[in-house]
């Protein structure tokens, strides 16, 4: 093959993240995170939010916890995620779809790419949003959720069963 040129490459499957990337979710998730802390009197800054972005509930509540400084006799980990899918629970009717997104998936699925969303969301929270985006549920083959894997983002786990799931031939 000469120098710039790429040779065809079958495609075996489409693979999705969800939260930021077929819907507008970060601003909601944002907003949910941020008022657990504001009651104790922590701010949450995006420059967090962006290191916990497509982490597991397990984590990114940990996380968060250490950056602001709340220690576990204040809330713990767990206690900081339900509280956050409490006020998240609220928001999910009002993420929309990217724009863009519907279009992109019904061109793929005529064109008989199958698809999958990897989303690092537990299933329930999952199911939750996609009650609001039915259209972007009809178009999927697999869905892999968070509580599915036994590593998180940023390892490959949740892409790579997800790929499985699509029939993908070498996913590695």
């Amino acid at each position: 093959m000469a120098r710039g040129q790429l040779g065809a490459v079958p495609v075996e499957g489409v693979i999705f993240d969800l939260d930021g990337t077929l819907i507008d979710y970060e601003g909601a998730s944002h907003k949910a995170l941020a008022a657990p802390l504001e009651r104790r009197g922590k701010a949450f800054t995006w420059e967090t939010h962006a290191n916990i972005v497509g982490t597991k509930p397990e984590d990114w509540s940990r996380n968060v916890l250490s950056a602001v400084g709340l220690s576990a006799d204040v809330i713990t980990p767990e206690q900081y995620a339900e509280e956050y899918f409490r006020e998240v629970h609220g928001l999910y009717s009002s993420i929309p779809a990217w724009p863009g997104t519907l279009e992109l998936l019904a061109r793929l699925k005529e064109r008989g790419f199958p698809m999958a969303i990897a989303t690092s969301s537990p299933k329930a929270s999952f199911d939750e949003k996609m009650k609001h985006h039915p259209e972007i549920i009809k178009a999927m083959s697999a869905v892999v959720t968070g509580d599915e894997v036994s590593r998180g983002k940023p390892s490959p786990d949740i892409f790579l069963e997800a790929a499985k799931r699509l029939g993908v031939r070498d996913p590695s």
